[in-house]
């Protein structure tokens, strides 16, 4: 069998990058370096410290680094663009031009953005008023859904997890507003004194669009009970990890029977769905408690409740004082962000939420030119390659497991850059003089394009982000990895860079979205994309346990004092680092065959750049506020532990630096932790 295997791997022959002559490349900044650190003491100091301290976090930033300066730096680029687009009133109506113009220069137009107050409100606020009875309350909750104002729950499309090659319907829970169930329910005082915030910030808000400050006070009183019943109903953050937790396939029969006071028949009407569609309900228990508080809650409460969670919904696009307390909350006190980003950045950043690939198509043709792409679609080939090679070294493995990881890196689907096929937003109807209308606008054209492909065969070419995304995926149904161009940018992406430093950091990011096919949730996927069981009973076994040493490695991550890291919550981000950075190294190694050895450059050999790029390239700063909200609901460790943690554990960078056994960056024999 194992011959079958290096057969396979014949197919994949590394080939060399096509690059310029090496000496017009450059490697990792030296003058980012902090030298009075020991690599082997602390590397996150050490490679990315003079950097960070000569960078301090701008004031509209919560975290800071080359990546997070870069991607900053793409919306320079899309500001470029959308103000060429703005300028040009020639654009025939529906044209990318036209859509992405119009909606930049009717953003941009604060001074009537805030002259219009709060009336863009108004009539959402009259059709919650008018509703009579909780009978009412469904087709406006509805009309809500409709642009995205998805409480107390959610409709979206779904690829079916046991037939991968259909989309259902999904049914999801999202009945409120702090970053995390556990915001709502922890004694800590740091949670006790976010939810005394957030009262007083409901309250705030609602002033401002005319309550009186007692009804604004009861209100605040009123949303802040019903979200904590429906978060108490909600699983956590590591529950939700594990995807049999929200795998329900359910008939509408079922669905009635859970919240049988919800006329679902006249919902999935208006959402033009059959009632045979199929249908997965994530969370029945919450199903359970939003038909309970249909019955107990009053309709005034409904009201109120349903009046905050438009306000807070459409913030972002209504007047100054409603966007600078919306800040002031969510921003500032959460988040630790000193102030808020320039009017231009934040309606940039709206354009590409909401007409991303409109936006993202012109930005494409500017700045990620052919070249690129095909570099980095190399460098995925050889990525790949490396994790064949890794997979079937693993002595813990059997060969009827890695017959089956063989298949599923045969299917993998690498998308590098922008869509083959672009979405067509030509019946979006947008104006240069109303920016809350274009908002909703654009908002109900991202729920139709949606909810148009449920009960249909899956799209494949569809992308999960815009093209000017500064980051990348991995999609376990569809067994796709996914780099927008956004990413492929310097410095993690550079074409004048040597192999070494674009191996440590876009590298790293590839070889870590490939490994999330083979994390504690891609795992449990197979090749087709199926939630489906492909281990043999001891190898899966070996791999939990194998797992678990990294869990627990990330459980003893303090930021301060009593509070750490989740291991099991960044438990698929650490394998996926680990994996990435070891897979990465190998494949750089890999590239190098039949060639001379580099020379060292500024004193460091190639594998010492490889390791420094990375610890550029990930290690941000990141304000506490930010790092605290983390830790409960982010799924990704910090910076500092995404540099020091997968590097501990390897013996290549040990040997690359140097490092004593018992070096703070060599973990001991007996807890090193290896997963691929």
């Amino acid at each position: 069998m194992m011959r079958i295997f290096k057969a396979l791997l014949s197919v994949f022959l590394l080939s060399p990058l096509l690059l310029s002559q090496a000496a017009t490349l450059h490697s990792i900044d030296v003058t980012d370096l902090d030298r009075k650190v020991d690599p082997c003491t602390d590397f996150y100091e050490f490679s990315n410290g003079a950097w960070r301290a000569n960078h301090p976090i701008p004031t509209t930033m919560v975290r800071w680094s080359k990546r997070w300066e870069s991607g900053e730096t793409t919306k320079d680029k899309l500001k470029e663009v959308l103000e060429v687009a703005e300028q040009d009133k020639t654009a025939p109506k529906g044209s990318t031009e036209q859509v992405i113009g119009d909606y930049y220069g009717a953003c941009m137009d604060e001074s009537k953005v805030n002259g219009r107050g709060i009336e863009p409100l108004k009539k959402w606020f009259a059709a919650i008023d008018a509703v009579k009875d909780n009978g009412g309350l469904q087709p406006m909750m509805a009309d809500m859904h409709d642009i995205l104002i998805t409480a107390p729950f959610n409709l979206a499309a779904s690829t079916d997890p046991h037939k991968p090659t259909w989309v259902l319907a999904d049914l999801g829970a999202s009945g409120y507003s702090l970053p995390d169930r556990d915001y709502y329910l922890k004694p800590d005082a740091r949670f006790k004194e976010a939810r005394e915030k957030y009262v007083e910030h409901i309250a705030k808000m609602f002033t401002l669009v005319g309550w009186d400050q007692k009804s604004a006070a009861a209100g605040a009183q009123t949303v802040m009970s019903m979200e904590t019943k429906f978060a108490e109903a909600s699983l956590d953050n590591v529950a939700l990890r594990d995807p049999s937790a929200t795998d329900h396939n359910s008939t509408f029969v079922q669905l009635q029977a859970m919240a049988p006071h919800f006329d679902w028949a006249d919902y999935f009407k208006h959402n033009q769905l059959p009632q045979d569609v199929d249908l997965n309900v994530d969370q029945p228990k919450y199903m359970q408690e939003f038909d309970r508080q249909l019955q107990q809650t009053s309709l005034a409460d409904w009201k109120v409740y349903f009046k905050w969670q438009a306000l807070n919904s459409s913030a972002e696009a209504l007047s100054a004082p409603v966007v600078e307390e919306d800040f002031a909350f969510f921003g500032k006190y959460l988040r630790g962000q000193a102030e808020m980003k320039p009017r231009w950045k934040r309606c940039v950043e709206s354009t590409d939420q909401l007409l991303g690939e409109a936006l993202g198509k012109k930005y494409a043709e500017k700045y990620f030119p052919p070249a690129a792409k095909a570099r980095a679609e190399e460098m995925v080939r050889n990525i790949l390659a490396a994790m064949r090679d890794d997979i079937l070294s693993r002595p813990w493995m059997s060969d009827e497991t890695k017959e089956r990881a063989m298949a599923k890196i045969a299917t993998f689907n690498p998308k590098i850059g922008y869509p083959d096929k672009w979405k067509d937003y030509s019946k979006v109807d947008i104006r240069r003089d109303a920016f809350f209308e274009d908002y909703l606008a654009s908002r109900r054209f991202v729920v139709e394009d949606d909810h148009q492909t449920i009960g249909k065969p899956v799209d494949r070419s569809r992308w999960g982000m815009t093209p000017p995304t500064s980051n990348a995926y991995y999609n376990p149904l569809w067994n796709e990895i996914v780099f927008p161009a956004g990413i492929l940018q310097p410095p993690g992406f550079d074409n004048n860079a040597v192999d070494a430093v674009n191996y440590g950091s876009i590298g790293v990011v590839i070889g870590h979205e490939v490994s999330h096919g083979f994390d504690d949730q891609g795992a449990q996927y197979d090749y087709l994309g199926r939630l489906r069981n492909w281990w043999t009973d001891n190898d899966l076994k070996q791999f939990q346990q194998r797992g678990a040493c990294v869990a627990d490695q990330f459980d003893n991550y303090f930021i301060e004092p009593g509070v750490h890291h989740n291991g099991k919550l960044v438990l698929g981000e650490s394998i996926g680092d680990l994996g990435g950075a070891k897979v990465a190294f190998l494949a750089f190694q890999k590239s190098l065959e039949g060639k001379p050895r580099p020379a060292d450059i500024d004193g460091f050999t190639p594998e010492q750049q490889f390791f420094i790029a990375w610890g550029q390239w990930r290690g941000d700063a990141i304000r506490i506020e930010e790092q605290r909200v983390m830790m409960q609901s982010d799924p990704h460790p910090i910076g500092k532990y995404r540099v020091i943690g997968p590097l501990s554990n390897l013996p290549q960078f040990q040997k690359a630096f140097s490092c004593k056994a018992d070096a703070a960056m060599v973990r001991p024999a007996d807890k090193r932790c290896e997963v691929w």
